[in-house]
């Protein structure tokens, strides 16, 4: 009985500790996608005030590859994140007409690899009847995500750590009180003499009873005679 009781004990042990480790995971999990939202956030905005500006300048009756004074703004953009690699602006057909990165005008445009060292966000250049006359691309260094990723286990593995084996010890050190305290239960039930005064009454009262219901019946005045 005791190595199974130590063994309950132990697996819920296992159990609580699995419970604060999946969690500290899942919260990992999460905090992770939201940083990658955020880090996209921030870059999404970049093109999208790269496309309001050509968007303006479109509307002036500029047409996009006559937008020759982009290639200093996106320079300009380009240099203010060191985590960028490229801002890229393409025509409808996707050929790149102003870049941060000069190497990379007159290429055409394609998907990066997927998890390679560099990720992308891209939106549309419009013209004032909604049509897409181009698109903008940023391209960013991968390694921020990644930067974030170790920062979030750093933070979280020196609390789930120690959280999980609290929970561990502390579930063994409570099965084992209630074990004990189970065990001493189960003694003092089968000694009356350590029962309280109104359970020995009640044992009087019932042994007594089973006296009188076992004793035989007195004898009657016609027996004597």
């Amino acid at each position: 009985m005791t190595r199974i009781t130590l063994g309950l004990i132990a697996l819920f042990a296992l159990i609580a500790a699995a419970c604060v480790a999946f969690g500290a995971y899942f919260s990992y999990v999460t905090l992770l996608n939201a940083h990658g939202e955020a880090i996209r956030a921030r870059f999404a905005l970049t093109a999208g005030q790269v496309a309001g500006t050509a968007e303006l300048a479109s509307s002036l009756g500029i047409a996009l590859p006559a937008q020759s004074t982009l290639s200093a703004y996106l320079a300009r953009e380009g240099s203010g994140a060191r985590d960028i690699r490229s801002i890229d602006v393409a025509d409808e057909k996707g050929a790149i007409l102003f870049s941060s990165d000069p190497a990379r005008v007159g290429r055409a445009t394609a998907p990066d690899p997927a998890g390679g060292a560099v990720r992308s966000v891209e939106g549309p250049i419009l013209n004032d009847l909604g049509e897409a006359i181009g698109r903008v691309r940023v391209r960013y260094d991968a390694a921020v995500l990644a930067a974030g990723a170790r920062a979030l286990r750093e933070d979280l593995l020196p609390v789930a750590v120690p959280a999980a084996g609290g929970a561990f010890l502390a579930t063994i050190a409570i099965g084992l009180l209630l074990a004990a305290g189970l065990r001493r239960a189960a003694r003092d039930a089968a000694t009356p003499a350590r029962w309280p005064a109104a359970a020995r009454s009640a044992l009087a009262a019932v042994e007594e009873a089973h006296g009188r219901l076992a004793a035989p019946p007195p004898a009657s005045q016609e027996d004597g005679r």
